[in-house]
């Protein structure tokens, strides 16, 4: 009751309602008193309310227990983001990914035919995956940016040598000065040394 704002002295009046409750147990021509330990009232006024509160934070419960759930997958499959170079076509996998995560916590089938807005709508959450992922290397890239430690520097400035065959990959760097809205490495390195407005930009 403490966790809904039922102050300390409701809580005692209540107490002492529902303290010491008895009921009678008739079986065929015997009786016998019964101390009643969980539940409610029936015909109490206060218990309708008393239930809504009991049912309101069951749902609170296990709500965060899904989101716990969410936030654990989440961390696990986000593990090493910050290094990650990503084309259209690994957001859009992230984002189903996402949504696939949400319908299992909600136990949502296929056939349900729920749309993905639906089903954001039910669990009253927004797509939060790949900001999670920007903000996460924007933190890496700006702290690497300041102290210019070797390894951040190979990952930010790469390794060179001969390009593969093919259409050229998404270079890293090249994301990351898009994501900075600027034109070039220098300029990159040079927005990162004003921290405040470094976290402005946060994605």
């Amino acid at each position: 009751m403490d966790n809904v704002g039922i102050d300390i002295k409701d809580r005692n009046i209540l107490h002492v309602i529902y303290k010491n409750q008895e009921a009678e147990i008739k079986i065929n021509s015997t009786t016998k008193a019964a101390n009643i330990q969980k539940g409610i009232k029936q015909g109490c006024p206060l218990s309708p309310s008393l239930f809504n509160v009991y049912v309101e934070q069951a749902i609170r419960d296990i709500k965060q227990k899904l989101e716990e759930q969410m936030i654990g997958v989440v961390k696990g499959a986000l593990y090493g983001c910050e290094t990650w170079t990503l084309n259209k076509k690994d957001e859009t996998a992230l984002e189903a990914f996402e949504m696939w995560c949400w319908r299992k916590m909600e136990k949502i089938k296929w056939t349900e035919l729920k749309t993905n807005e639906e089903v954001l709508d039910l669990v009253t959450e927004k797509r939060t995956l790949l900001n999670n992922l920007r903000s996460r290397r924007w933190h890496m890239i700006g702290h690497t940016l300041r102290h210019n430690e070797e390894l951040h520097s190979l990952i930010l400035e790469g390794i060179e040598g001969k390009r593969g065959r093919g259409r050229p990959r998404t270079c890293y760097i090249s994301q990351v000065i898009k994501d900075a809205k600027v034109d070039s490495y220098k300029q990159l390195k040079d927005k990162a040394q004003d921290r405040e407005s470094w976290r402005e930009h946060l994605l």
